[in-house]
């Protein structure tokens, strides 16, 4: 069974957008509870909750535990920005064998993993040390998200998932 997160925006109780996030991504979803691999996250500036100025018509924290949904955060615009442009989540680099550095340049390839050390059996004369995006790391879309859509830097991410 797959977890589903829920995503709004919201200023002075009101809805600015609503379920922005619509797909699914356990690693990413992991990452924003505090519970991934990723380091950078260790230093995400969310708080547990909702922000105070929630809208009303949005159901409680408790009347949605009794339905399944948990994990409920929210984080100012402002600070995932910082955040996103200071840790920059959504890069990785490391380790790729000439073959593999081609087929990032050339065929859109992204690899699930980098290695960030060479091992004993890698021919140092074949290997690269690149920088790239990282394929499940959705923090540079809701970056752009937020910045496309001109939402206040005053305003909340709010989240939580369910089962």
């Amino acid at each position: 069974m797959g977890i589903d997160i829920h995503m709004f925006i919201v200023k002075n109780g009101e809805y600015l957008k609503k379920n922005i996030y619509t797909g699914r991504n356990s690693d990413w979803f992991s990452n924003l509870q505090m519970e991934g691999w990723d380091n950078e996250y260790d230093y995400f500036p969310i708080w547990g909750g909702f922000p105070d100025d929630m809208p009303k018509e949005h159901p409680s924290i408790e009347e949605l535990q009794k339905n399944c949904y948990y994990g409920f955060f929210h984080i100012k615009v402002e600070d995932y920005i910082n955040w996103f442009n200071e840790y920059k989540p959504h890069i990785d680099a490391g380790w790729v064998s000439t073959y593999d550095k081609w087929r990032i340049e050339n065929k859109n390839y992204i690899p699930e993993r980098l290695s960030h050390i060479l091992d004993k059996d890698d021919n140092p004369a074949d290997m690269h040390f690149i920088e790239v995006e990282k394929k499940y790391d959705n923090s540079k879309w809701l970056h752009d998200y937020l910045i496309e859509n001109s939402i206040p830097m005053d305003a909340y991410i709010v989240y939580y998932f369910d089962r």
